[in-house]
């Protein structure tokens, strides 16, 4: 018997990339059994075109259903996605994002093949409409793996040591299979994140199953410039204060999770909180706001101390003038390195 998979579309917006998102998951080889479509809050004209589009199209009306909300984050809209879901298994896609035909069919192999052990699976994608992102998401977040199909025995090592200079890791929601018992059991997605509750969630995924893989691209994320993907309230995701706020919940969130995984894990997880609070004081030294600075990095010392850390410390304290020189100029050239990615 075939699985029945349900994919939930986020929407906010873009109501024509949300057209060739659905029908991208409608033409899959693994047929699904229903999408369904999250609007959060529209104010283009989508919240009125999609039902519309819906109710004339016979091909839609079989397996589509729309739900409108007010806007609450991507959080809350797949939360509401997931307590409406009736397939055994459950897959997400953004309305600019395209899977490619053979996705769930591979991605079924894969889980068939090591169904005594996982109940999630990933893909590799490609990415589109960023001439700088010339590569695939694995190849990017710095794996590598030689078979066409494998597994992840240790998703949360995974995730979290990458050897990708723009520390980005390959597990994203696009690209992830996973049981629907599984995502509600872990709590499904945390609404109070409102940039990052993919990473959370997957985290959280990988607290309780390995993953297995399929290495081959089976997505096109979308990665248009931030300044022209980001509109509405998602104009706040490039606000550098706003993003280290997301990621310390994140990770404090993570680090009570303690029981879920070894010292080692904690310990990594530390070293990322550590650097959000180095970031923190970054942030204010560019404000020229010193005493806080200080404050930050002397955080940043408590939960991890690196040599980095320590001469930062000793630089905000001394000479902080000169802290914000350097950190000026390496914001500069991080800049330069990473235009689109985000």
């Amino acid at each position: 018997m075939s699985p029945t998979v349900s994919v939930i579309v986020t929407v906010y917006n873009r109501f024509e990339l949300t057209k060739r998102a659905v029908e991208s998951v409608l033409a899959q080889t693994q047929p699904v059994s229903e999408i369904v479509l999250i609007d959060d809050g529209s104010f283009d004209g989508t919240s009125e075109l999609l039902p519309q589009y819906l109710a004339q199209n016979p091909a839609w009306r079989e397996r589509v259903r729309y739900v409108h909300q007010n806007n609450q984050g991507p959080g809350a809209a797949r939360n509401n996605g997931i307590a409406q879901v009736t397939g055994e298994w459950l897959a997400f896609i953004d309305n600019d994002d395209l899977w490619l035909p053979q996705k769930l069919e591979w991605q079924f192999r894969a889980l068939d093949r090591f169904r005594d052990r996982c109940a999630a699976c990933i893909s590799d994608a490609w990415f589109m409409n960023n001439p700088l992102m010339k590569m695939t998401l694995f190849q990017l977040a710095g794996k590598q793996h030689s078979e066409t199909i494998g597994m992840i025995p240790d998703p949360l090592k995974y995730m979290l040591e990458t050897n990708s200079v723009v520390g980005i890791h390959p597990v994203w929601l696009q690209n992830v299979v996973t049981r629907t018992e599984l995502a509600r059991q872990v709590g499904g997605f945390d609404p109070k994140l409102r940039f990052g509750d993919d990473d959370d969630f997957a985290f959280r995924l990988g607290c309780e199953t390995d993953f297995c893989f399929v290495n081959m691209p089976m997505v096109l994320i979308d990665r248009t410039p931030p300044a022209e993907r980001h509109v509405g309230v998602n104009r706040r995701w490039d606000d550098e204060d706003f993003r280290l706020q997301m990621e310390q919940y994140r990770l404090e969130k993570r680090l009570g999770l303690k029981d879920k995984f070894p010292a080692e894990i904690r310990k990594t997880i530390q070293k990322k909180l550590a650097a959000v609070h180095s970031g923190w004081g970054n942030w204010f030294l560019e404000k020229e706001e010193f005493d806080k600075a200080r404050q930050a990095v002397a955080k940043a010392a408590m939960v991890y101390l690196t040599p980095n850390i320590a001469i930062k410390w000793i630089l905000t304290r001394w000479t902080p003038k000169l802290a914000r020189k350097l950190v000026l100029a390496r914001a500069e050239h991080r800049n330069r390195e990473h235009v689109g990615i985000g």
